[in-house]
């Protein structure tokens, strides 16, 4: 298997096509790069869902849904190794922490706006801040910054609650058991949010429902702990391990 970061030089096409693969797997929001790879030579093209430029543009899909994808639903949900062997987790009757992290992207400043107002709304419980590299100015007074941390894997099991979007870290969270309160950063989220919320394995919010939303689940160890178990069943974090095992397959059929 070769992986390679996408770039549109030569040399990266040549690594991608001599020989020709079998299965050429794509991840990508950049129209011009799908232009690129439909035009290269391959047997199949895999792609996930979210970042599809139109139905019917590969001939595999990965997805959050089960609707007709060859590699829908939760079980196919693409996580790091550290977050494959994942225990039941523990849910403290005293919640001490709450994580706020809207992954990569600032959102408008919508990370630092939840967190200083949770900080004013919980002053006993320690709110902790993830700064990605794309956030801008100065983070808030009285919360904890995480600046660009290359796993979540820890501060999400030190965490008695996340506030997050609903995209990869909302897919962690699950895995990790940590009760997530979760935004719609982008529309293509959309699907998995309802998805997890169908299975009442998160808490969807909309930004002012935030503050009121998590003191109520702060309060309440039982609706964490549901919560929790909920969400560890839907995601068990192996989605990555099965997509591999189901393209080995596919590739010697």
């Amino acid at each position: 298997m070769h992986w390679a970061p996408w770039q549109p030089e030569a040399a990266l096409v040549a690594a991608v096509t001599e020989p020709v693969p079998d299965l050429l797997v794509l991840d990508t929001y950049d129209r011009i790069a799908w232009q690129q790879v439909a035009e290269l030579p391959h047997r199949l093209l895999v792609a996930f869902e979210d970042a599809l430029p139109h139905p019917g543009a590969a001939g595999m899909v990965i997805g959050p849904q089960q609707d007709g994808r060859e590699l829908g639903g939760l079980r196919f949900a693409c996580l790091r190794q550290p977050f494959w062997e994942v225990g039941p987790r523990a849910i403290r009757d005293s919640p001490e922490r709450v994580l706020v992290t809207t992954g990569g992207g600032d959102l408008g400043g919508l990370a630092g706006r939840i967190a200083t107002h949770l900080g004013e709304r919980l002053p006993r419980v320690q709110i902790e801040l993830v700064r990605g590299p794309g956030f801008a100015g100065e983070p808030p007074r009285n919360v904890t910054v995480l600046e660009q941390p290359p796993s979540l894997l820890e501060p999400l099991l030190g965490a008695d609650a996340v506030v997050c979007a609903g995209g990869q870290t909302m897919l962690e969270a699950a895995a990790a058991g940590t009760p997530a309160l979760v935004l719609e950063g982008a529309p293509n989220q959309r699907p998995q949010i309802a998805i997890l919320a169908s299975r009442e394995a998160v808490l969807p919010v909309g930004e002012d429902e935030v503050p009121e939303t998590l003191e109520n689940l702060l309060c309440s160890t039982s609706q964490r702990r549901e919560l929790s178990c909920r969400a560890q069943e839907a995601v068990d974090g192996r989605g990555a391990l099965r997509i591999a095992s189901e393209l080995v397959a596919l590739a010697r059929r």
